[in-house]
């Protein structure tokens, strides 16, 4: 394999770094804060203290989607679960809704449902089998009272801990089987609060676990949509709404959520109803408020990079920043990239990947980055309407978000970029590049 063809695979944006991928991993956080707490020391060290089987948490993590929120959610797990630091060890249930649930259309009951399952199956799975069979009785029964419906058309699976809600082309019996749920939703509570999770502990303590806490990722990929003629969105319907379901089940929680619901003005009520301001996962810091680089962000990048063009071309041990320079002609280059992805994970791996689209190989020279920037950016900004370039152009003169709903559909979308820390909001610098 040519080392283009390496690189470009280790670049993978959509690919979240396992917990055991120490060589691909830079904790950026701790080297540009060091005297703060990064988002995911912040989050291990919330769950060991204050979440107890007699006082269950919600903590709610946000930041744009891209920036590396998975990759930190898989070191949170690990931490708990293996008690590193010499702590008492959690047992964590992961769901990954994206895996389990259109995304497009999900409701509190269809959420509350697929952690239930997946609990049961991560229970299951450890050697803690207690309730597997009660609830494979229970989403039977619950099939059997969907007979009749046009749910029966749908291919639900052999396994009912397998089963998915992506019945795209059902939507009829989606609404049919949800109807027959919400009737059922306090058997469930009552299943897993009275019976499963007392159990549960009872057993995981035996294996050293003091609780247990279940994380549910993905949910900051919902879609915003509005539901009713008064405004109200999906997002509120499933995070405000329905909290009440979401918070049922007696356990610890930490929930992934929308950027854009989480910066809106609900960021007060969220903080109300969960009771704890939001955890944010922010973008690398690469330029300060006059526009000038900041070293020490874009060397975390450059070394992000660097790591993984160490992996391709097979040159362990060597310095992660001299794999980077070989990629592009010369370091002011190199740079240039870096800032040109605002700090934003995902967007400097779909860069660099795209610009190996455009060589046969490397390195990458001057020219080619010139057309791929300006490529790029008239694409980029090929969709905005003319009151959202007077949005950006607001963003733009004072660093402020803007009282507007189609404000957080720009933030949402990567036209603007928030930086948590100083509550300040940025236009991607793709944006620069063109006449706005």
């Amino acid at each position: 394999m040519d080392e283009v063809t390496a690189l470009y695979r280790e670049l993978d944006p959509l690919r979240p770094l396992t917990r055991d991928e120490d060589d691909l991993y830079v904790d950026w956080q701790r080297r540009l804060d060091p005297g703060g707490r990064d988002a995911k020391s912040r989050l291990v060290q919330t769950f060991r203290r204050n979440a107890t089987p007699e006082h269950t948490i919600t903590r709610l993590l946000t930041g744009h989607r891209g920036c590396g929120k998975t990759t930190e959610l898989n070191r949170v797990r690990d931490t708990l679960s293996s008690g590193r630091g010499g702590a008492s060890k959690v047992f964590v249930s992961t769901l990954f809704a994206g895996d389990w649930l259109d995304l497009e259309d999900v409701q509190p009951e269809d959420l509350v449902l697929q952690i239930v399952r997946q609990l049961v199956a991560d229970l299951s799975a450890a050697g803690v089998p207690l309730g597997a069979q009660k609830f494979k009785g229970f989403f039977a029964s619950l099939f059997e009272r969907a007979k009749g419906t046009r749910l029966e058309q749908a291919e639900v699976g052999i396994d009912p801990l397998k089963f998915s809600f992506k019945f795209e082309q059902f939507p009829a019996a989606r609404e049919e089987f949800r109807e027959l749920l919400r009737g059922q939703l306090r058997t469930v509570f009552d299943l897993v609060n009275g019976e499963l999770l007392p159990a549960a502990r009872r057993e995981l303590a035996l294996k050293g676990f003091s609780d247990v806490l279940l994380i549910v990722d993905d949910l900051d990929r919902i879609p915003q949509r509005v539901l009713l003629d008064n405004g109200v969105t999906n997002h509120h319907s499933l995070f405000l709404d329905g909290s009440r379901e979401l918070r049922a089940i007696s356990c610890s929680m930490l929930l992934t959520v929308p950027l854009e619901l989480a910066y809106s003005p609900a960021n007060a009520s969220l903080r109300n109803i969960y009771g704890s301001a939001m955890h944010a996962l922010p973008l690398l810091p690469v330029m300060d408020r006059q526009g000038d680089p900041i070293e020490a962000g874009c060397d975390a990048l450059i070394e992000i990079i660097g790591r993984r063009a160490r992996q391709a071309f097979g040159s362990a041990g060597s310095d992660p920043a001299a794999c980077a320079r070989r990629i592009f002609a010369d370091e002011p280059l190199l740079r240039r990239v870096v800032q040109l992805s605002g700090g934003h994970l995902r967007s400097l791996l779909v860069i660099v990947s795209e610009l190996l689209d455009w060589i046969d190989e490397m390195p990458i020279d001057a020219g080619t980055v010139d057309r791929y920037v300006t490529e790029s950016a008239r694409n980029f900004t090929r969709a905005l309407l003319p009151s959202d370039r007077d949005l950006l152009r607001r963003v733009d003169a004072d660093g402020r978000s803007v009282e507007h709903p189609r404000f957080f559909e720009l933030l949402r979308n990567l036209y603007v970029f928030a930086y948590d820390a100083d509550d300040w909001y940025v236009l991607n610098p793709l944006l620069r590049e063109v006449e706005l």
